[in-house]
């Protein structure tokens, strides 16, 4: 397993000096948003120094994006370009191990195209789709994609922790219990994630990581919130998880907390993880 962090959401520095910074701290892998992507590929002195920092520092690069904002044409059309600026750019340096996607509740009834689209178009990366699959409708659309060894899932923690407890209102998909997902308690036990983790259909590439209250959304730093980590990471030794982790604790974001509060709680974050993953083994 590697550790990485999602890097968009210390903006007190670019992106390429994130990407410098947190290799310095010690993380695997850097994640970055869609956007930022697309204004690296769109110059090429960034593109450039973007790959020789990865290959310099020997970590690894995920681009997490949005599948298109609805089924019209003109936001399809925007999707693709993106897609296609990433391709090009993978196939000039072949550093992107993630290109993984958010599912608007728009388009949830049929993402095929878009997932097929990317597939053809990017060379070599990993495709993930972060919670979706969640109930038998949508597991159809993506059926005949078991046999395409470069699919799966992207899996957040964070949100599998509010489907567990039930109590999420806000109607969106990707919060709501499904069928798999459905707890007995309160608070979901070691036995109910690994159930989840295992009912999953398509080999989970990245993991998102994050605390709350088990309701709301919260992208807490990994010590505050009532998700047991330390569980979480005796979940993933159980599975033999893989992949990547990235925690996603968004500050300044999701909740208050600024630059250089925010460096400092980030980073005794990835402390307290590195050393629960070590209590497990």
């Amino acid at each position: 397993m590697k550790n990485g962090l999602a890097i968009w959401h210390y903006p007190h520095r670019t992106v390429l000096e994130n990407v410098a910074f947190f290799a310095q701290q010690g993380f695997d892998s850097v994640s970055i948003l869609g956007y930022q992507m697309n204004e690296i590929c769109a110059d090429e002195a960034q593109s450039a120094q973007l790959a020789e920092l990865l290959a310099d520092a020997g970590i690894t690069l995920t681009v997490h994006h949005k599948l298109p904002r609805s089924h019209e044409a003109e936001s399809v059309s925007s999707f693709k370009a993106d897609i296609d600026g990433y391709a090009a750019w993978q196939k000039k340096y072949g550093l992107l191990s993630i290109l993984s996607f958010d599912v608007g509740q728009s388009i949830r009834d049929n993402i095929a195209p878009y997932v097929e689209y990317v597939l053809e178009k990017v060379p070599q990366s990993k495709i993930a789709l972060e919670d979706f699959g969640l109930n038998a409708a949508e597991r159809a659309q993506i059926e005949h994609l078991k046999s395409e060894k470069r699919f799966g899932y992207l899996l957040d923690i964070g949100h599998m922790y509010i489907r567990l407890c039930g109590k999420n209102e806000s109607g969106l998909t990707l919060f709501t219990n499904s069928y798999e997902e459905c707890s007995a308690t309160d608070m979901p036990s070691f036995e109910e994630f690994l159930a989840a983790f295992r009912s999953k259909e398509f080999p989970i590439f990245e993991i998102h990581l994050h605390n709350n209250d088990g309701i709301n959304d919260m992208h807490y730093f990994l010590d505050d919130g009532t998700l047991d980590i330390k569980m979480i990471a005796s979940v993933l030794k159980e599975v033999d998880f893989d992949g990547i982790l990235t925690i996603e604790s968004a500050p300044g974001c999701m909740f208050e907390c600024v630059y250089p509060e925010s460096d400092k709680r980030i980073l005794e974050s990835y402390q307290i993880w590195k050393d629960f993953v070590a209590q497990t083994k």
